[in-house]
């Protein structure tokens, strides 16, 4: 018997030899130019300390010229109940070297829009600048003291890819996402007891909660989720589609017969809500104001000569908000990013949207809602400016969430919030849930109030007072 034990731990022995020397093949044979597939180094057996040090980014001198940040990326293999795909991701460890700082996910809305543009013009350690070949530092990174983990999600976004397998409701999102979530901590173990904040905006209001619900209802999967904060978020449409009229008088962008035309619109939308048409009160919305997948300029657009509804101060998006999508894609960039020579960028988000038509004006309410009965720390913020999540709409659906806390939330008092002496907006609080009104601040938020942005997350990352 002591023979035959011996036997079998050599076996053994040798087995786990060969698996190493799998797992080292797998990383020496990685071709510079195709994607990382981080999925199959773990399959293979590779170390998570090899697997960081094959995702690690690295930028020539050309691209960074100093002070580059620590960073990591590739492609997670999804094969959940949508199909499979391939999610990309780029995390970005805490700068001041805190190795239990908290993870923050940022996931864009859309649907459709990568993540990387949250990344490079909203809260991420770089902006590019206009020779869109370079990198700069930002002032006002979320990252100086968080860790930052941005997802192209959902497959069709960015570089997130799928033959099939395109979303179609929030279930397969939360899926996906917390599949993701999982390898994800396979390959960077230190951070599973570290809190976690899922962040982004937009339509993001659907894909925040539909992943913390998703963690909520994996207990089995040891994840410390701590929070989520929802910026000018599409959450709950039933209650806010009915305030587009009143918002568009109050900013001055509708009277008469216009105003009638937007009245209709919204009635005919929210009447289809009601009746569980969603796809039919999306094309309603899309002509109204959205225009993604309407074929002529939408309503709004005609009657204000207003093409960028996310800050109705501006005719145009800023320029720059856009520079980093041919940046990603320059071939150096992909190379160091791990992104692939040849994996499309953006060119899938209107299918990705399209499968996504009947999920637009579905409520994340009752989820949200659950979030908050479970303790899990909610910011709802928004900024004045926007108008097609803007503060009215917000207003609107916050009052009608059933919760433990909403009473105490109808009772609470709104305060001015001050950064230095400067009144950066207002905040309502009730328990575990703080909704913030972002003075001078459109739909993408932390662009156009960066100092005020980052002080937001971190007041309600740390608990303290606004």
């Amino acid at each position: 018997r002591k023979y035959r034990n011996a036997d079998i731990v050599g076996r053994q022995a040798l087995c786990l030899a060969a698996f190493a020397i799998a797992a080292a093949s797998s990383i020496r044979n990685i071709d510079p130019d195709a994607p990382l597939d981080l999925s199959a180094l773990l399959a293979a057996g590779a170390s998570p300390e090899d697997i960081r040090a094959t995702a690690r980014v690295e930028f020539d001198e050309a691209t960074v010229a100093k002070d580059a940040v620590e960073s990591y990326s590739g492609y997670f293999a999804i094969n959940e109940s949508s199909g499979p795909g391939n999610m990309f991701m780029w995390y970005f460890p805490a700068q001041d070297g805190n190795t239990s700082a908290p993870l923050l996910i940022w996931l864009q809305g859309g649907p459709g829009g990568s993540s990387l543009f949250g990344l490079f013009a909203e809260t991420g350690p770089y902006v590019v600048n206009d020779d869109i070949k370079t990198l700069s530092r930002r002032n006002y990174t979320w990252n100086t003291h968080y860790d930052m983990l941005y997802i192209d999600n959902p497959f069709g976004a960015g570089f997130s890819n799928t033959e099939d397998g395109y979303v179609t409701n929030e279930d397969e999102v939360g899926e996906n996402l917390l599949s993701l979530m999982k390898q994800f901590y396979q390959v960077f173990p230190g951070k599973k007891d570290d809190d976690l904040y899922v962040t982004g905006e937009s339509y993001a209001g659907h894909y925040i909660p539909a992943l913390a619900y998703a963690i909520l209802n994996a207990p089995e999967a040891g994840i410390n989720l701590a929070g989520i904060a929802i910026g000018d978020g599409w959450v709950d449409p039933v209650n806010m589609v009915p305030e587009y009229p009143s918002m568009m008088k109050g900013l001055g962008l509708a009277d008469g017969d216009q105003l009638a035309k937007i009245q209709e619109y919204s009635d005919n939308c929210t009447a289809l809500i009601k009746q569980g048409e969603y796809a039919a009160a999306f094309r309603v919305w899309d002509e109204m104001l959205n225009g993604d997948l309407y074929p002529y300029p939408n309503y709004f657009k005609n009657i204000t000569g207003i093409s960028d509804y996310f800050n109705f101060l501006h005719d145009v998006a800023p320029a720059d908000q856009d520079y980093f999508a041919p940046f990603v894609q320059r071939p150096e960039v992909r190379r160091a990013i791990h992104a692939g020579a040849e994996t499309p960028f953006g060119t899938n988000a209107t299918d990705c949207e399209m499968h996504l038509v009947a999920d637009f004006h579905v409520s994340m309410a009752p989820r949200v809602e659950a979030l908050l009965d479970a303790g899990i720390k909610v910011m709802i913020f928004v900024g004045q400016l926007d108008i097609i999540i803007g503060a009215q709409l917000v207003e609107a659906y916050i009052p009608k969430l059933q919760w433990k806390g909403q009473s105490d939330y109808q009772s609470a008092s709104r305060s001015l919030w001050k950064v230095g002496s400067r009144t950066a907006g207002y905040v309502r609080r009730a328990r575990n849930l703080v909704q913030v009104t972002v003075r001078n601040a459109g739909h993408i938020l932390p662009y156009d109030q960066p100092e005020a942005a980052k002080v937001m997350i971190t007041n309600f990352v740390e608990d303290k007072e606004f």
